[in-house]
Protein backbone atom coordinates (compact mmCIF):
# COMPACT_ATOMS: atom_id res chain seq x y z
CA UNK A 1 0.00 0.00 0.00
CA UNK A 2 1.32 3.41 -0.97
CA UNK A 3 0.91 6.29 1.47
CA UNK A 4 1.26 9.98 0.67
CA UNK A 5 2.28 12.24 3.56
CA UNK A 6 1.72 15.96 2.93
CA UNK A 7 3.35 18.39 5.34
CA UNK A 8 2.41 22.07 5.27
CA UNK A 9 5.05 24.17 6.98
CA UNK A 10 5.90 27.81 7.53
CA UNK A 11 9.59 27.92 6.55
CA UNK A 12 10.42 31.59 7.01
CA UNK A 13 13.91 31.09 5.57
CA UNK A 14 12.40 29.80 2.33
CA UNK A 15 15.80 28.60 1.15
CA UNK A 16 14.71 25.18 -0.12
CA UNK A 17 12.97 24.31 -3.34
CA UNK A 18 9.34 23.42 -2.70
CA UNK A 19 7.46 21.23 -2.89
CA UNK A 20 10.18 19.09 -1.36
CA UNK A 21 9.79 15.40 -2.20
CA UNK A 22 11.24 12.40 -0.41
CA UNK A 23 10.69 8.75 -1.26
CA UNK A 24 10.14 6.66 1.88
CA UNK A 25 9.57 2.97 2.53
CA UNK A 26 5.83 3.58 2.98
CA UNK A 27 5.47 5.93 0.02
CA UNK A 28 6.08 9.59 -0.65
CA UNK A 29 6.54 12.60 1.64
CA UNK A 30 5.75 16.00 0.16
CA UNK A 31 6.52 19.26 1.97
CA UNK A 32 4.75 22.43 0.88
CA UNK A 33 5.85 25.77 2.29
CA UNK A 34 2.96 28.15 2.90
CA UNK A 35 5.16 31.02 4.05
CA UNK A 36 4.27 34.18 2.11
CA UNK A 37 2.38 32.22 -0.55
CA UNK A 38 -0.36 34.08 -2.35
CA UNK A 39 -3.62 32.22 -2.82
CA UNK A 40 -2.74 31.80 -6.48
CA UNK A 41 0.66 30.25 -5.75
CA UNK A 42 -0.74 28.08 -2.96
CA UNK A 43 -3.27 26.68 -5.40
CA UNK A 44 -0.51 25.95 -7.92
CA UNK A 45 1.61 24.19 -5.30
CA UNK A 46 -1.27 22.03 -4.14
CA UNK A 47 -2.25 21.15 -7.70
CA UNK A 48 1.18 19.52 -8.13
CA UNK A 49 -0.08 16.76 -5.83
CA UNK A 50 -2.37 15.70 -8.66
CA UNK A 51 0.61 14.60 -10.76
CA UNK A 52 1.68 12.09 -8.12
CA UNK A 53 -1.80 10.76 -7.53
CA UNK A 54 -2.12 10.10 -11.26
CA UNK A 55 1.17 8.22 -11.38
CA UNK A 56 0.71 6.16 -8.22
CA UNK A 57 -2.46 4.22 -8.76
CA UNK A 58 -2.38 2.08 -5.62
CA UNK A 59 -2.35 4.94 -3.13
CA UNK A 60 -4.76 4.00 -0.36
CA UNK A 61 -4.11 6.57 2.31
CA UNK A 62 -3.11 10.19 2.62
CA UNK A 63 -1.90 11.93 5.77
CA UNK A 64 -1.94 15.70 6.20
CA UNK A 65 0.27 17.34 8.76
CA UNK A 66 0.60 21.02 9.73
CA UNK A 67 3.99 22.02 11.07
CA UNK A 68 3.95 25.59 12.39
CA UNK A 69 1.91 26.74 9.40
CA UNK A 70 0.76 29.99 10.99
CA UNK A 71 1.45 32.00 7.87
CA UNK A 72 -0.86 34.28 5.96
CA UNK A 73 -3.45 31.59 5.28
CA UNK A 74 -5.62 29.63 7.68
CA UNK A 75 -6.03 25.87 7.72
CA UNK A 76 -9.48 25.83 6.11
CA UNK A 77 -8.13 27.82 3.17
CA UNK A 78 -5.36 25.28 2.64
CA UNK A 79 -7.53 22.23 3.26
CA UNK A 80 -10.28 23.48 0.96
CA UNK A 81 -7.86 23.80 -1.96
CA UNK A 82 -6.34 20.43 -1.10
CA UNK A 83 -9.75 18.74 -0.98
CA UNK A 84 -10.60 20.18 -4.40
CA UNK A 85 -7.57 18.36 -5.83
CA UNK A 86 -7.88 15.01 -4.06
CA UNK A 87 -11.70 14.60 -4.05
CA UNK A 88 -11.62 12.54 -7.25
CA UNK A 89 -9.22 10.09 -5.60
CA UNK A 90 -10.41 10.28 -2.01
CA UNK A 91 -14.12 11.11 -1.90
CA UNK A 92 -14.25 9.28 1.44
CA UNK A 93 -12.47 11.35 4.10
CA UNK A 94 -11.90 8.19 6.17
CA UNK A 95 -8.95 7.63 3.83
CA UNK A 96 -7.51 11.00 4.85
CA UNK A 97 -5.85 11.36 8.25
CA UNK A 98 -5.38 14.84 9.68
CA UNK A 99 -2.50 15.16 12.16
CA UNK A 100 -2.27 18.14 14.54
CA UNK A 101 -5.09 19.88 12.72
CA UNK A 102 -7.56 22.22 14.39
CA UNK A 103 -10.84 20.50 15.31
CA UNK A 104 -12.94 22.92 13.27
CA UNK A 105 -10.78 22.17 10.23
CA UNK A 106 -11.36 18.43 10.68
CA UNK A 107 -15.11 19.07 10.70
CA UNK A 108 -14.71 21.29 7.64
CA UNK A 109 -13.01 18.53 5.65
CA UNK A 110 -15.75 16.07 6.56
CA UNK A 111 -18.42 18.57 5.58
CA UNK A 112 -16.79 19.17 2.19
CA UNK A 113 -17.16 15.46 1.46
CA UNK A 114 -20.89 15.45 2.23
CA UNK A 115 -21.43 18.68 0.31
CA UNK A 116 -19.65 17.46 -2.81
CA UNK A 117 -21.36 14.07 -2.70
CA UNK A 118 -24.86 15.56 -2.73
CA UNK A 119 -23.94 18.10 -5.40
CA UNK A 120 -22.53 15.50 -7.78
CA UNK A 121 -25.27 12.92 -7.10
CA UNK A 122 -26.83 12.35 -10.55
CA UNK A 123 -30.30 11.13 -9.57
CA UNK A 124 -31.48 13.82 -7.17
CA UNK A 125 -35.12 14.78 -7.14
CA UNK A 126 -36.78 17.48 -5.04
CA UNK A 127 -37.99 14.76 -2.68
CA UNK A 128 -34.62 13.01 -2.22
CA UNK A 129 -32.92 16.38 -1.78
CA UNK A 130 -35.49 17.35 0.84
CA UNK A 131 -34.63 14.15 2.72
CA UNK A 132 -30.93 15.12 2.59
CA UNK A 133 -31.77 18.52 4.09
CA UNK A 134 -33.89 16.93 6.82
CA UNK A 135 -31.19 14.44 7.76
CA UNK A 136 -28.54 17.19 7.88
CA UNK A 137 -30.51 19.79 9.82
CA UNK A 138 -28.90 20.39 13.24
CA UNK A 139 -30.97 19.04 16.12
CA UNK A 140 -31.47 22.46 17.68
CA UNK A 141 -33.20 23.77 14.55
CA UNK A 142 -36.82 23.57 13.48
CA UNK A 143 -37.59 22.59 9.91
CA UNK A 144 -40.82 23.69 8.28
CA UNK A 145 -41.66 22.15 4.92
CA UNK A 146 -44.35 23.40 2.55
CA UNK A 147 -45.46 21.21 -0.35
CA UNK A 148 -45.65 23.89 -3.03
CA UNK A 149 -48.02 21.81 -5.15
CA UNK A 150 -50.57 21.92 -2.34
CA UNK A 151 -50.46 25.65 -1.59
CA UNK A 152 -50.74 28.92 -3.47
CA UNK A 153 -48.31 30.69 -1.14
CA UNK A 154 -45.23 30.24 -3.36
CA UNK A 155 -46.57 30.83 -6.88
CA UNK A 156 -43.26 31.59 -8.61
CA UNK A 157 -41.60 28.42 -7.27
CA UNK A 158 -44.74 26.52 -8.26
CA UNK A 159 -44.44 27.88 -11.79
CA UNK A 160 -40.81 26.73 -11.98
CA UNK A 161 -41.64 23.17 -10.96
CA UNK A 162 -44.90 22.82 -12.86
CA UNK A 163 -43.39 20.73 -15.67
CA UNK A 164 -41.94 18.09 -13.35
CA UNK A 165 -43.56 14.88 -12.16
CA UNK A 166 -41.96 15.56 -8.77
CA UNK A 167 -43.48 17.97 -6.24
CA UNK A 168 -41.74 21.23 -5.36
CA UNK A 169 -41.02 22.26 -1.78
CA UNK A 170 -40.34 25.40 0.21
CA UNK A 171 -38.18 24.83 3.30
CA UNK A 172 -37.54 27.07 6.30
CA UNK A 173 -34.93 26.16 8.93
CA UNK A 174 -34.94 28.24 12.11
CA UNK A 175 -33.34 28.01 15.57
CA UNK A 176 -35.51 26.40 18.25
CA UNK A 177 -34.26 29.00 20.72
CA UNK A 178 -34.17 32.55 19.38
CA UNK A 179 -32.20 35.12 21.36
CA UNK A 180 -33.79 38.52 20.75
CA UNK A 181 -30.47 40.24 21.49
CA UNK A 182 -28.75 38.49 18.60
CA UNK A 183 -28.34 39.68 15.06
CA UNK A 184 -30.52 37.91 12.50
CA UNK A 185 -29.19 36.30 9.33
CA UNK A 186 -31.50 35.03 6.59
CA UNK A 187 -29.76 32.81 4.05
CA UNK A 188 -31.55 31.94 0.81
CA UNK A 189 -30.20 29.11 -1.33
CA UNK A 190 -31.31 28.21 -4.83
CA UNK A 191 -32.41 24.56 -4.78
CA UNK A 192 -33.05 23.53 -8.38
CA UNK A 193 -32.27 19.81 -8.40
CA UNK A 194 -32.22 19.71 -12.20
CA UNK A 195 -32.57 22.53 -14.68
CA UNK A 196 -33.55 21.66 -18.24
CA UNK A 197 -34.40 25.31 -18.89
CA UNK A 198 -38.09 24.47 -19.07
CA UNK A 199 -39.76 25.27 -22.40
CA UNK A 200 -36.85 27.66 -23.07
CA UNK A 201 -34.80 24.48 -23.14
CA UNK A 202 -31.03 24.65 -22.72
CA UNK A 203 -28.98 24.09 -25.86
CA UNK A 204 -25.77 22.87 -24.22
CA UNK A 205 -24.25 21.41 -21.03
CA UNK A 206 -27.62 20.32 -19.71
CA UNK A 207 -26.01 17.19 -18.24
CA UNK A 208 -24.28 19.37 -15.63
CA UNK A 209 -27.55 20.86 -14.40
CA UNK A 210 -27.86 18.39 -11.54
CA UNK A 211 -25.63 20.87 -9.67
CA UNK A 212 -28.07 23.78 -9.82
CA UNK A 213 -28.90 23.33 -6.14
CA UNK A 214 -25.38 24.31 -5.06
CA UNK A 215 -26.49 27.59 -3.47
CA UNK A 216 -28.75 25.77 -1.02
CA UNK A 217 -26.14 23.07 -0.31
CA UNK A 218 -23.59 25.77 0.54
CA UNK A 219 -25.79 27.53 3.08
CA UNK A 220 -26.72 24.21 4.71
CA UNK A 221 -23.03 23.31 5.09
CA UNK A 222 -22.30 26.76 6.51
CA UNK A 223 -25.06 26.34 9.10
CA UNK A 224 -23.68 22.94 10.09
CA UNK A 225 -20.16 24.33 10.51
CA UNK A 226 -21.38 27.23 12.64
CA UNK A 227 -23.49 24.82 14.65
CA UNK A 228 -20.60 22.39 15.20
CA UNK A 229 -18.50 25.02 16.98
CA UNK A 230 -21.56 26.68 18.57
CA UNK A 231 -20.91 29.97 16.77
CA UNK A 232 -24.59 29.99 15.76
CA UNK A 233 -25.60 30.51 19.39
CA UNK A 234 -24.68 34.17 18.97
CA UNK A 235 -26.62 34.65 15.72
CA UNK A 236 -30.20 33.81 14.83
CA UNK A 237 -29.72 32.00 11.52
CA UNK A 238 -32.61 31.19 9.20
CA UNK A 239 -32.27 29.13 6.04
CA UNK A 240 -34.90 29.50 3.33
CA UNK A 241 -34.66 27.00 0.48
CA UNK A 242 -37.09 26.74 -2.45
CA UNK A 243 -36.68 23.30 -4.06
CA UNK A 244 -37.91 22.49 -7.56
CA UNK A 245 -37.07 20.62 -10.75
CA UNK A 246 -37.30 22.78 -13.87
CA UNK A 247 -38.54 20.47 -16.61
CA UNK A 248 -40.54 20.44 -19.83
CA UNK A 249 -43.98 18.85 -20.05
CA UNK A 250 -47.59 19.56 -20.89
CA UNK A 251 -48.05 21.29 -17.52
CA UNK A 252 -44.87 23.37 -17.77
CA UNK A 253 -45.08 27.15 -17.49
CA UNK A 254 -45.31 28.78 -20.91
CA UNK A 255 -42.95 31.65 -21.78
CA UNK A 256 -44.93 34.88 -21.55
CA UNK A 257 -47.08 33.67 -18.65
CA UNK A 258 -47.89 36.21 -15.93
CA UNK A 259 -47.78 34.96 -12.33
CA UNK A 260 -48.68 36.98 -9.24
CA UNK A 261 -45.96 36.63 -6.62
CA UNK A 262 -46.31 35.85 -2.90
CA UNK A 263 -46.26 39.62 -2.28
CA UNK A 264 -48.84 40.35 -5.03
CA UNK A 265 -46.39 41.60 -7.67
CA UNK A 266 -47.18 40.53 -11.23
CA UNK A 267 -44.25 38.84 -12.96
CA UNK A 268 -44.05 38.10 -16.67
CA UNK A 269 -41.98 34.95 -17.13
CA UNK A 270 -40.41 35.81 -20.48
CA UNK A 271 -37.86 32.99 -20.14
CA UNK A 272 -38.40 29.79 -18.17
CA UNK A 273 -34.62 29.25 -17.99
CA UNK A 274 -34.34 32.31 -15.74
CA UNK A 275 -35.96 30.26 -13.00
CA UNK A 276 -33.65 30.67 -9.99
CA UNK A 277 -34.52 34.34 -9.55
CA UNK A 278 -38.22 33.42 -9.41
CA UNK A 279 -37.65 31.04 -6.50
CA UNK A 280 -35.45 33.58 -4.72
CA UNK A 281 -38.18 36.22 -5.12
CA UNK A 282 -40.61 33.88 -3.34
CA UNK A 283 -38.07 33.41 -0.54
CA UNK A 284 -37.46 37.15 -0.17
CA UNK A 285 -41.14 37.95 0.11
CA UNK A 286 -41.69 35.10 2.57
CA UNK A 287 -38.91 36.44 4.80
CA UNK A 288 -40.14 40.02 4.63
CA UNK A 289 -43.82 39.25 5.15
CA UNK A 290 -43.50 36.43 7.68
CA UNK A 291 -40.18 36.63 9.53
CA UNK A 292 -39.17 40.28 9.93
CA UNK A 293 -42.13 41.51 11.96
CA UNK A 294 -40.93 43.29 15.10
CA UNK A 295 -37.22 42.88 14.30
CA UNK A 296 -34.68 45.69 14.26
CA UNK A 297 -33.75 45.71 10.57
CA UNK A 298 -30.36 47.25 11.35
CA UNK A 299 -29.52 43.95 13.08
CA UNK A 300 -30.64 41.84 10.11
CA UNK A 301 -29.15 40.78 6.80
CA UNK A 302 -30.44 38.72 3.88
CA UNK A 303 -27.96 36.89 1.67
CA UNK A 304 -29.06 34.85 -1.33
CA UNK A 305 -26.64 32.36 -2.87
CA UNK A 306 -27.13 30.86 -6.32
CA UNK A 307 -25.62 29.55 -9.51
CA UNK A 308 -27.86 32.11 -11.15
CA UNK A 309 -26.36 33.01 -14.53
CA UNK A 310 -23.80 31.64 -16.96
CA UNK A 311 -23.07 35.28 -17.73
CA UNK A 312 -20.73 35.41 -14.73
CA UNK A 313 -18.27 33.29 -16.70
CA UNK A 314 -17.98 35.98 -19.37
CA UNK A 315 -17.06 38.48 -16.66
CA UNK A 316 -14.63 36.50 -14.48
CA UNK A 317 -14.00 33.26 -16.44
CA UNK A 318 -14.98 31.36 -13.32
CA UNK A 319 -12.17 32.74 -11.15
CA UNK A 320 -14.45 34.92 -9.06
CA UNK A 321 -18.04 35.05 -7.88
CA UNK A 322 -20.04 38.24 -8.34
CA UNK A 323 -21.69 40.28 -5.60
CA UNK A 324 -24.56 42.73 -5.92
CA UNK A 325 -26.43 44.43 -3.10
CA UNK A 326 -28.71 47.29 -2.12
CA UNK A 327 -27.46 50.44 -0.38
CA UNK A 328 -27.84 48.88 3.08
CA UNK A 329 -25.91 45.84 1.90
CA UNK A 330 -22.95 48.06 1.06
CA UNK A 331 -22.28 48.22 4.81
CA UNK A 332 -21.20 44.57 4.65
CA UNK A 333 -20.12 43.93 1.06
CA UNK A 334 -16.56 45.21 1.54
CA UNK A 335 -16.01 42.78 4.42
CA UNK A 336 -17.22 39.84 2.34
CA UNK A 337 -14.95 40.85 -0.55
CA UNK A 338 -12.01 41.28 1.86
CA UNK A 339 -12.52 37.80 3.30
CA UNK A 340 -12.71 36.38 -0.21
CA UNK A 341 -9.33 37.92 -1.05
CA UNK A 342 -7.81 36.51 2.13
CA UNK A 343 -8.97 32.92 1.63
CA UNK A 344 -8.83 32.80 -2.16
CA UNK A 345 -12.58 32.56 -2.71
CA UNK A 346 -12.73 35.77 -4.69
CA UNK A 347 -15.79 38.00 -4.98
CA UNK A 348 -16.09 40.97 -7.33
CA UNK A 349 -18.63 43.77 -7.00
CA UNK A 350 -21.23 44.85 -9.54
CA UNK A 351 -23.35 47.90 -8.82
CA UNK A 352 -27.10 47.70 -9.41
CA UNK A 353 -28.08 51.01 -10.99
CA UNK A 354 -31.62 52.35 -11.17
CA UNK A 355 -31.37 52.41 -14.95
CA UNK A 356 -31.15 48.61 -15.09
CA UNK A 357 -34.71 48.27 -13.86
CA UNK A 358 -35.89 49.85 -17.12
CA UNK A 359 -34.59 46.76 -18.89
CA UNK A 360 -37.20 44.64 -17.13
CA UNK A 361 -40.30 46.63 -18.02
CA UNK A 362 -43.26 44.54 -19.09
CA UNK A 363 -46.39 45.60 -21.00
CA UNK A 364 -48.48 43.03 -19.12
CA UNK A 365 -46.94 42.87 -15.63
CA UNK A 366 -45.05 44.84 -13.00
CA UNK A 367 -41.73 43.27 -14.05
CA UNK A 368 -40.33 40.70 -16.48
CA UNK A 369 -37.85 38.07 -15.32
CA UNK A 370 -35.54 38.56 -18.33
CA UNK A 371 -35.00 40.84 -21.31
CA UNK A 372 -33.58 39.01 -24.33
CA UNK A 373 -32.35 42.22 -25.96
CA UNK A 374 -29.59 42.86 -23.42
CA UNK A 375 -26.49 40.78 -22.74
CA UNK A 376 -25.69 41.75 -19.14
CA UNK A 377 -27.51 38.70 -17.79
CA UNK A 378 -25.79 38.69 -14.41
CA UNK A 379 -26.76 42.30 -13.69
CA UNK A 380 -30.29 41.78 -14.98
CA UNK A 381 -30.66 38.78 -12.64
CA UNK A 382 -29.49 40.81 -9.66
CA UNK A 383 -31.73 43.71 -10.65
CA UNK A 384 -34.77 41.44 -10.81
CA UNK A 385 -34.09 40.05 -7.33
CA UNK A 386 -33.43 43.54 -5.94
CA UNK A 387 -36.93 44.56 -7.06
CA UNK A 388 -38.35 42.29 -4.34
CA UNK A 389 -36.12 43.56 -1.50
CA UNK A 390 -37.20 46.13 1.09
CA UNK A 391 -34.68 49.00 0.89
CA UNK A 392 -34.50 49.13 4.68
CA UNK A 393 -32.92 45.73 5.16
CA UNK A 394 -29.32 44.93 4.14
CA UNK A 395 -29.30 42.47 1.23
CA UNK A 396 -26.46 40.77 -0.64
CA UNK A 397 -26.78 38.64 -3.76
CA UNK A 398 -24.02 36.15 -4.67
CA UNK A 399 -23.99 34.80 -8.22
CA UNK A 400 -21.47 31.97 -8.12
CA UNK A 401 -21.22 30.98 -11.78
CA UNK A 402 -18.63 28.29 -12.47
CA UNK A 403 -16.56 29.13 -9.35
CA UNK A 404 -18.25 26.17 -7.69
CA UNK A 405 -17.80 23.56 -10.44
CA UNK A 406 -14.59 22.86 -12.32
CA UNK A 407 -13.30 19.89 -14.30
CA UNK A 408 -16.73 18.24 -14.01
CA UNK A 409 -16.68 18.17 -10.22
CA UNK A 410 -17.80 20.48 -7.39
CA UNK A 411 -15.21 22.48 -5.50
CA UNK A 412 -15.24 24.06 -2.07
CA UNK A 413 -15.77 27.70 -3.12
CA UNK A 414 -18.36 29.55 -1.05
CA UNK A 415 -18.49 27.49 2.14
CA UNK A 416 -15.50 28.93 3.98
CA UNK A 417 -16.30 32.34 2.49
CA UNK A 418 -19.73 32.53 4.13
CA UNK A 419 -18.56 30.77 7.29
CA UNK A 420 -15.82 33.34 7.87
CA UNK A 421 -18.13 36.22 6.96
CA UNK A 422 -20.77 35.20 9.48
CA UNK A 423 -18.16 34.85 12.19
CA UNK A 424 -17.19 38.47 11.47
CA UNK A 425 -20.82 39.61 11.17
CA UNK A 426 -21.38 38.34 14.67
CA UNK A 427 -18.75 40.64 16.15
Amino acid sequence: MFKLLIIFLNDTTNTKTYPELRQMSYGLTMKINVFNLSNYNLKKEIEKINNYLLVVGDTKEIEIFFDNSGGILDEKTILGKLHDVIYSYYPDTKQIKLVKVDKTSVVYMSELEKYKDIVISPNKTPTTYLEYIKSNTPKNYNIQVFNVNETNDFPLTKAVGSGSVHPSYFVHLSPKKVDLKNKNVFLIGKGITFDSGGLNIKSQNMHHMKIDMIGSAIILSVLKLLNSDKSDEKINIHLVIPIAENMIGNQATKPGSVIESYGKKKVEITNTDAEGRLCIADALEYIQLKLLNGLDLSKCIIIDVATLTGNTNYITSGYSGLLMCNNKGLLFSDELIKIGEYIGEYVDFLKIRDEYLDLLKSPVADIANLNHDYKAGCIIGGTFINYFVDKQIPWIHLDLGSCVFKDKKPISYGINLLYQFLLQFNK
